[in-house]
C-alpha cells in the first residue's frame, strides 16, 4: 500500500507600515499523496492493517478527528478525489494600544483556503481579532475567532482540533478566549466554542458525513492554568 505523504511549500513576507503598524502575508499549498490511507487509519477495521504487517509496529487505535465526507457511511474513501489545498493569510498588527493603562498589541488575522482537488464544498476560512497579551500579573487578553470549514476543504484529522468537538470540518464555529495573568509565569486561559454543523449526507451523490447539519449546537468550554518561562 502506497504511503500517505504531504508536500507543503510556502512563503512568508512581512514588513512594517510605520512605527507602530506591521503586517505579514503567507501563502502555501498542501499536496497530499494517497490521502485515503489517512481515512483508512481512522476506521476500526482499517488501522490494524496499515503498519503491523509491513514493519512489525501497530497503532494502538484509529486516528481520531474524522469529519470529512466519504463515499459510503463510515467508509475509508474520501468524497474529494484529492487534497491539494492552497491557503492565503494576512495579518496586520498595531503595537502600543492602551488597555487598562498599559500598552498592548492588537491584531487582525484573515485566512482562506481552497481544496483544488474537490469540485464542491471545498472552501475554508477563519477571521481572528486579538487585543492584549499576558506577560505579568493583571494582564488580560481577548480573542475572537469565526471559522467555516466545509466537508471537502481540509483533511479533518490534520486541521485545528480546538475549533471542532471530535471533528475538524463540516463545521462553523464561534470561538471566544479570555486570558488573565496571575503572575509573571502563570496565566489563566478561558476558551468558549460554539459549533454548528454545515451539511447533511446525500446518498444520491455518494456524500456521507459523520456529523450532520441539524444536530444541536455544541457549546464547549476549556480552562487552563498555563505556566510560561
Amino acid at each position: 500500500m502506497r504511503a500517505a505523504k504531504l508536500y507543503h511549500p510556502g512563503l512568508l513576507v512581512q514588513g512594517d507600515l510605520g512605527a507602530r503598524w506591521s503586517h505579514q502575508f503567507t501563502s502555501d499549498v498542501q499536496i497530499y499523496r494517497n490521502p485515503n490511507q489517512i481515512e483508512l487509519a481512522s476506521t476500526a477495521a482499517g488501522f490494524p492493517v496499515l503498519i503491523g504487517p509491513a514493519i512489525g509496529l501497530a497503532l494502538t487505535g484509529p486516528i481520531t478527528g474524522r469529519g470529512n465526507a466519504t463515499t459510503t457511511p463510515g467508509g475509508a474513501v474520501y468524497s474529494a478525489p484529492d487534497f491539494h489545498v492552497a491557503r492565503l493569510a494576512w495579518r496586520i498588527e498595531r503595537k502600543g494600544v492602551k488597555l487598562r493603562g498599559r500598552e498592548v498589541p492588537a491584531w487582525l488575522d484573515f485566512q482562506v483556503a481552497r481544496n483544488a482537488g474537490a469540485a464542491r464544498l471545498r472552501d475554508a476560512m477563519i477571521a481572528s481579532a486579538n487585543l492584549g497579551a499576558v506577560r505579568q500579573f493583571g494582564d488580560v487578553r481577548f480573542l475572537y475567532q469565526f471559522a467555516i470549514k466545509d466537508a471537502n476543504a481540509l483533511i479533518s484529522q490534520f486541521t485545528d482540533d480546538d475549533l471542532g468537538t471530535g471533528t475538524g470540518v463540516n463545521i462553523a464555529v464561534h470561538a471566544l478566549r479570555f486570558d488573565l495573568g496571575l503572575g509573571r509565569f502563570l496565566q489563566w486561559q478561558n476558551l468558549l466554542f460554539l459549533q454548528s454543523q454545515r451539511r447533511t449526507s446525500n446518498p444520491a451523490e455518494q456524500f456521507f458525513v459523520p456529523l450532520q447539519r441539524g444536530a444541536n449546537t455544541t457549546f464547549r468550554y476549556q480552562g487552563h492554568l498555563a505556566f510560561t518561562f
